[in-house]
């Protein structure tokens, strides 16, 4: 597919762009989840304030997800617009292996977002073990980090591993990998 305006191929430029955009802005978003968490997990901290924080932390985490549901397709679609198969190369299949990796670790993390918030609900409501509520959002929520520091190692991954792969101008070679060509010629004695 070629749309081009002087020289630049639009539709390549636009979901390189529009798939950039959405990793960066899921690393920011789980970068305030991770700020707002120590406010939510601190029981010196007013209730209605660690609520306020545990609320924002879920429409959040609803967000990150809607994002992380949509790279796929935005992923797919980059690659039928740069002509890329999606399992020819060998960079692209360290992508499809690291984001699985960011899949487990999110399942991983799914029960812990909404714990918070629903026992904060209960200290609202009355609930009389609050030491023993708190202690199992504090708890979750430490369990929690490694998986999140993971997510972003493996973010970063992704886009080193995508910016080291990018096209230069027509007529010149991959910064990371070979063409198929040089593969090829590679072989042959």
């Amino acid at each position: 597919m070629q749309f081009e305006i002087y020289g630049i191929d639009l539709p390549d430029v636009f979901f390189r762009g529009t798939h950039a955009l959405m990793a960066a802005a899921w690393l920011l978003f789980d970068f305030l989840v991770f700020w707002l968490h120590f406010d939510v997990k601190n029981p010196a901290i007013p209730l209605e304030r660690r609520l306020e924080r545990a609320h924002i932390m879920h429409r959040i985490d609803q967000i990150v997800g809607l994002i992380f549901l949509l790279m796929l397709p935005s992923g797919i679609i980059l690659c039928y617009v740069t002509d890329t198969a999606l399992f020819s190369t060998t960079w692209l299949n360290w992508k499809h292996f690291l984001f699985a990796i960011i899949i487990i670790d999110a399942l991983i993390l799914i029960p812990i977002s909404g714990s918070a918030l629903r026992n904060l609900e209960a200290i609202r409501g009355g609930a009389g073990n609050v030491d023993e509520l708190n202690h199992e959002i504090r708890h979750d929520m430490n369990r929690a980090m490694p998986a999140v520091f993971v997510i972003w190692t493996l973010v970063f991954a992704l886009s080193v591993l995508s910016l080291l792969n990018l096209k230069n101008p027509p007529d010149q070679e991959y910064f990371f990998r070979r063409t198929a060509d040089e593969q090829h010629s590679l072989m042959e004695p």
